[in-house]
């Protein structure tokens, strides 16, 4: 029980300090469907915040047809910034 215990706080601890929060990574999950831990054009198209399917193409960097972890994070980051930024003016 001990182990387990420090393997969920460890675990947590590596999603705050990826950036990567936990409730993003279960919606990320549940899209997946097919688990191989990246999002199809058709997975995203069933995102029910539609967001995802918008920005899909933008979301894409590597232009491979799929959207990844890292991918997504970065899109997220760029969008904050640019939010950031428009309301420091």
């Amino acid at each position: 029980m001990l182990i387990s215990t420090f393997t969920t706080v460890q675990s947590f601890a590596q999603e705050q300090q990826d950036g990567y929060k936990p409730k993003r990574e279960n919606t990320f999950a549940k899209l997946d469907t097919d688990a191989d831990g990246k999002l199809s054009k058709a997975e995203a198209d069933k995102s029910e915040k539609g967001k995802l399917k918008e920005n899909f193409t933008a979301i894409d960097a590597n232009k491979d047809g799929f959207i990844d972890k890292p991918e997504l994070k970065a899109y997220r980051d760029v969008k904050c910034a640019e939010k950031a930024t428009k309301k420091s003016k």
